[in-house]
């Protein structure tokens, strides 16, 4: 139970959080309308003879309101796989962990399934900020640019996955030996 100084205790902290202002002024409207009065009374007295012209068009304010436009991101089902991609990612990084502390081998499909899953959840990550701050009705040439990048380097990282999985001993085992203070034995994509 929240006590604010001088008004009735709020039950729900819930409508603090959510709304700070209507939980310590219950009783106060607040208008979210932007306030033209200086400009308005200044357009009114420059145009008096327009009065009856004004009335059959939108008022400023009503011209001004924009309804936000529909959302790729929101409603679809990439935040559904975005979200499964998210949870199947926490087993199976404890499975290398609990393998490195025992000193037993991972499974290469496992270890491509990880890098794999891992690659897509990042794809739909900056797909998802793709679409939020390139959005496409205000800069289609970007946001169609932007996603053909992201997709290219997705390919481009899942073949560089192929070749990890195939010439290498997978992700994890490049991880261990990162992590390994001597790399005389690193190699990496035909390095060494």
């Amino acid at each position: 139970m929240l006590l604010f100084p001088g008004l009735k205790p709020v039950l729900n902290a819930s409508t603090v959080i959510v709304n700070p202002v209507r939980a310590v002024f219950p009783g106060l409207v607040l208008s979210t309308k932007r306030s033209f009065y200086s400009i308005n009374r200044l357009n009114a007295e420059n145009k008096i003879n327009d009065i009856a012209n004004t009335s059959k068009e939108a008022s400023s304010s009503v011209q001004m309101f924009k309804p936000p436009e529909f959302s790729q991101f929101k409603d679809s089902y990439q935040k559904d796989y975005e979200r499964i991609a998210k949870y199947t990612l926490i087993p199976l990084t404890m499975v290398p962990f609990y393998a490195s502390f025992t000193g037993g081998v991972i499974n290469p499909l496992l270890d491509a399934s990880l890098s794999s899953i891992f690659l897509i959840y990042l794809q739909y990550g900056f797909t998802s900020c793709i679409i939020d701050y390139i959005p496409k009705e205000k800069y289609p040439r970007w946001h169609k640019l932007a996603l053909y990048c992201l997709y290219g380097g997705s390919m481009l990282s899942l073949y560089g996955i192929y070749e990890l999985e195939t010439k290498n001993n997978g992700f994890v085992d490049l991880v261990k030996k990162l992590w390994n203070e001597n790399d005389d034995h690193l190699y990496i994509f035909g390095r060494n």
